[in-house]
This record gives structure tokens, sequence and C-alpha cells, in this order.
């Protein structure tokens, strides 16, 4: 169960959060709380089309819902409990980043045009303002009584339009440098506060008076910023959530309600308090100075079944899921479970000493351990190296050292095997033994570990060689023992897996196609077509494949001449990433998704 949240709003002493995933229904889920007790006051599940809720506003008396991906900005009425069609703000790919309601206008930033408009709110209809910058992403916009400014995610750009509309003035140059963009802006006093990488720049809206002021080390970066009640400047930090009162020159930290999350909300509550939601669902009330009162969402109505990141199958017979910035350890045999925040969408897992769990989380690229006990979380480090996306974790026994495969930054061509020594958590990063290829997968056999590419990278416009690669790789020395373009017309890998002698490659790119390579004699001797991509594993010397599109488990066959056999046919799609397998000890059932259930596959007999 998630409470991922993206939209949220306050009216009065409700506020509104909408669901960052729909339902298994397709629906949005909105959820009204009162901000003082965390009372769930309402929950309805909003018929609007979309992947989830993005952003919301209010003005008092409505709710405004931007979707992600929708050509309307919806409306809801909390009296009624009812939702329309508002205003159509943009095509149907839009995604809507910012929205801010200021005097007869509802101001938005949108994706993937980059864009700013206003609706009126008396009729929705739309003006347009302009575009920022050639990033997609119009990360940010703030209104004062002559200008709306509107900032971009990376490469970072602040434009200032005249409130009628008109030639945009740049401010750019006033920013500093952000792999991020600009994340939240506002104005206040006749001073434009913008958050931009490292630093929280003001300055007048012609410019002068510019203060940078560095965020602190811990911080990552400030994701909200808010005008208090009596007039100050606040801004709340993403993963420490520690919370800055902003002075003249500096911050000055007054709380930490939280910590390791990123933030949706911060808005002012009368009397001094501040009211702050999570991206994964809780609401906190906090005095400057005073502790915080927090609530999870998640178990007062909101929660909502989710498409699961990763799986794996504990020695203790416990099933570990992870999900989006929350893990779920089930014991089938019992019946329970236990639910537990984490730092990230945990992208894999494997199992060390002790039971201990190690995973990879995205965005951060940190590597945590897990107590089986406790379910303490311990950030060991992160991978960094220009990397985004854990592929797969390896727990090497025999040397205590975990090897990880990952993806690279969005546009970057080169992912990393990393190897992390456990006695004293020190991270090696090795990018060059596939060479301009994400790092897609890792399976080790003995002392070797062979590695898969994809020539597409992360988010790239399109590849820089024009042959992915598979590499051998040795993990006591951490040298390349060799590297080939087995397959001259395959741009990428997807999956790996060794039984005996014989490697077993799955492409993406050719999708579905796979072949079977002998590694004494360095020659393809089995080769078919699965119609989709995603896992190969196997147990007991059998390889199976679980692939998306066709949704099939199927087994391959083990000696040249032999058949693939469907084993389950159009299993319902339950995973935000590849399928997976986790087969129990017997080897004779695999545990995975039914849907959105967790689910045992019974494996015929050989």
């Amino acid at each position: 169960m998630t409470a991922a949240v993206r939209g949220a709003a306050v009216i009065g002493d409700s506020v509104f959060i909408t669901s960052r995933f729909n339902t298994p229904e397709g629906r949005m889920r909105l959820g009204e709380f009162d901000v003082h007790t965390g009372e769930n006051r309402a929950i309805v599940d909003l018929p609007i089309p979309s992947n989830g809720g993005q952003k919301a506003a209010a003005d008092g008396r409505y709710v405004y819902l931007g979707p992600a991906g929708s050509a309307y900005v919806y409306r809801y009425d909390p009296q009624s409990r009812e939702v329309v069609a508002w205003s159509r703000a943009g095509g149907a790919t839009t995604w809507y980043y910012d929205m801010v309601v200021h005097g007869e206008h509802l101001y938005i930033g949108t994706y993937p045009d980059c864009t700013v408009k206003r609706i009126r709110l008396a009729d929705g209809s739309v003006e347009t303002y302009g575009r920022i910058s050639t990033s997609q992403y119009a990360a940010a916009v703030a209104v004062d009584d002559e200008y709306v400014y509107g900032g971009s995610a990376a490469p970072g750009t602040l434009l200032r339009w005249p409130k009628a509309g008109g030639a945009p003035t740049n401010l750019t140059s006033y920013l500093s440098s952000s792999p991020v963009g600009i994340l939240d802006m506002l104005v206040h006093d006749g001073v434009v506060y913008v958050a931009c990488g490292r630093q929280l720049i003001s300055f007048a809206p012609d410019g002068s008076g510019r203060v940078s002021r560095d965020i602190p080390a811990e911080d990552r970066y400030i994701d909200q910023l808010t005008v208090g009640s009596d007039g100050t400047v606040y801004a709340l930090c993403r993963l420490t959530t520690n919370l800055y009162e902003v002075t003249a020159d500096g911050l000055a930290k007054v709380g930490q309600p939280l910590a390791n999350v990123e933030n949706q909300l911060l808005a002012p509550l009368p009397g001094g308090a501040l009211l702050g939601v999570t991206g994964l669902g809780h609401v906190w009330k906090a005095t400057p100075g005073g502790a915080a009162t927090v609530w999870q969402t998640a178990t007062r109505g909101f929660g909502y079944p989710e498409t699961i990141q990763s799986m794996m199958r504990h020695t203790r017979n416990t099933i570990w899921v992870g999900g989006h910035y929350a893990m779920t350890v089930h014991r089938p045999e019992a019946g329970t479970s236990d639910r537990f925040d984490i730092n990230g969408e945990v992208k894999a897992m494997a199992e060390g000493k002790a039971g201990v769990v190690y995973a990879g989380l995205y965005p951060s690229t940190q590597i945590v351990s897990v107590d089986p006990d406790s379910f303490d979380v311990t950030v060991l480090g992160l991978l960094g190296n220009e990397q985004l996306r854990t592929k797969r974790i390896h727990h090497d026994k025999p040397r205590n050292q975990l090897i990880v495969a990952s993806s690279p930054q969005t546009t970057r061509h080169t992912g990393a095997l990393t190897f992390i020594d456990l006695t004293d958590n020190s991270f090696d990063t090795h990018r060059e033994f596939l060479p301009e290829q994400s790092v897609m997968d890792v399976v080790v056999q003995g002392t070797t570990a062979y590695l898969a590419g994809d020539t597409y990278g992360e988010g790239t416009s399109g590849p820089i060689r024009k042959v992915a690669q598979v590499a051998a790789v040795d993990i006591v020395t951490r040298q390349l023992l060799w590297r080939e373009e087995i397959k001259p017309d395959w741009l990428s890998y997807e999956s790996l897996h060794v039984v005996g002698n014989l490697l077993y490659a799955m492409g993406r790119r050719p999708r579905g196609a796979w072949f079977a390579y002998d590694l004494h004699t360095r020659r393809i001797v089995m080769e078919g077509d699965l119609g989709g991509y995603g896992q190969f594993n196997g147990v007991d010397g059998r390889v199976f494949s679980w692939v998306h599109w066709t949704n099939d488990i199927c087994e391959l066959p083990t000696v040249p001449g032999g058949e693939t056999t469907v084993l389950y046919d159009n299993v319902p799609r339950g995973w935000y990433n590849n399928p997976s397998f986790h087969f129990t000890p017997d080897g004779r059932a695999t545990w995975g998704m039914l849907g959105n259930d967790l689910a045992r596959f019974p494996l015929p007999k050989k």
C-alpha cells in the first residue's frame, strides 16, 4: 500500500491531497483531512483520465487539480464532492508542475512545453505568457501585483512577464548554477525568492539587492517555500526535511518535522503554525521552533495499492516488497505484514549476512542496509558518479561485498559496476567496463560477473555507440576479463542469466529477442523471441523468463533443439519495473505479482 502524494492544497482547516498514482480502478484518489487533528474528512476516488495527481491549488472555495497527463485542469467542490473538467489548458500529455491562485486567476506552469499560462477563475478562459526555456518543465510560478515569474528545471531559467502579458525580461543571470534548475519560487514584500540548486537566492524584481544563501551541507535542495502568517519566509529541504527561517542573509533552522522525504506542500496556518505534506502522504503541523505533530494518511483511509518496484524472498520465509518510498515485509504463512518508510523507490534488493537486506534507492542513489528485525535503515553511501538507477545487487558472500549494476543519470550514457566492501562500506565504482552504455544487469558465477549494456543510456535522444556489449569481470581483482559485441544488430540488452556454461541474454532493442551463448566455445547455440522484455532467472538448472507486453512466464530450453514452454499466459501486470522471480527453497514455485496481489506461482515439474 502507498500513500504517495503529489498535489496538496489548503482551504480553511482542511488540507486536500491527491494520489501520485491512480488506484487499480484507474481513479485519482483525493483525501480531505483536518489540519489540526489529522482526522479523515473525506476520501473520494475521482474519475479523471490521467496517470494520477500532479499539482493542486485552492481559491478558498474550490480545489483546482492539475493531473499528470491531462488536457484539462479539473475543479473539485468540497461541498458536493463533485469534480468537473473545468478548463482545457494543454494537450493530452500535459502535466501541471506548479499552480498558484492570485487575484482572479489561476497561474500554471506546464510540462512538456515548459510554458506559463493563467486561467480566469470566473470562466476558465486561458491566456499564455510563453515558454521559459529549452527545458520541458515549467517547475515554478510566482505572482505579485505587477509581474508573473516563471522558473524552469535544468537548464534553470527565470523569466518575468508583465502581469497583463507582453515580452518577458530574462532574470537568469541572477541565479546560480544548478543541476536541477529551479524547484520553487515565491515573491513577497517586493522580493523574489528562488530555490536554485544549492542556494536560496533573493532579489528585487529588477535584479537589484541580490542575496545568495548557501543551503547547509546536510541538506540536498530546498523544495518548498512559503510565507508565514506573520510575514516570515520559510524554506523546507528535501530529504532532511529541515525547516528554515529565511533571514536577511542566511537560513536559521527552526525545526525538522520529519526526515528522509520529499515535500509537496508547505503552507501557513493562522497563529504562526505551518502545515506540511510529504510525497509519502504524511501530513504534519508545527510551530517554528517547536515539535511537530505527524499523521500518516496511508493508515487513515488514503492508502491505495501500487505497482511494486522490486521484490525479494528472504531466508526467513518472508517476502520483501519495495515500493514508492515504502517497503512491506509479508509473512505469507502467518498472513501478517509490516510496512515502513524508506528514503526512495527500492529498485533492487539482496540479502546478506545475518539476514541483513541491502537496497538500492532511486533517485538518491543511496545504498542502504535494513535490519531484518527492527527494520532500521542505515545508509552505506551513494553510488554517485553520474548514476541514477540501481539495476541489480548481488551479495558476494565469500568476499563480503556487494556488486551493484546501475544506469546513469538522465541524458547520460555510461552506467557503472560498483563494488561495496561491507567491512568498511567503501565504494569502488567502475564505469569503464561498458563504455557509453548503461549497465542493465549483472549475474555472478563463481568469481566472474557478467554484465550487459544499453547504448541508449538513460533518457537520451539516442546512442553514441552502434552496438551493445556483454562483458565479463573478475570480482576478486575487479578487472575486465573480456568484452564482446555478441550480436552486431543489438542496441540494448535487458537481462542475463547463467546456467552451467550457457549465458542467456534478453534484448530490449530488439525487444524480446534472446539467445544462449556458450561461454566455452564463445558462440550462440540457441535463440528465439519472447515478444517482450523482462527478466531471466533460473532454479535447479532450469531457465525461466517473465516479460512485459505478453506478460507470460515461460520455461526456456537448456539444450539446442528444445522448445520454449508457456507456463502462465497473460499474467495481470503488477510490476512498475521488470517482473522478477523469487523461487521457493524447493524450487517448485516462484513468488511474484498477480496484478496488485502478491502471489505464488507453482512451477510444473521438469
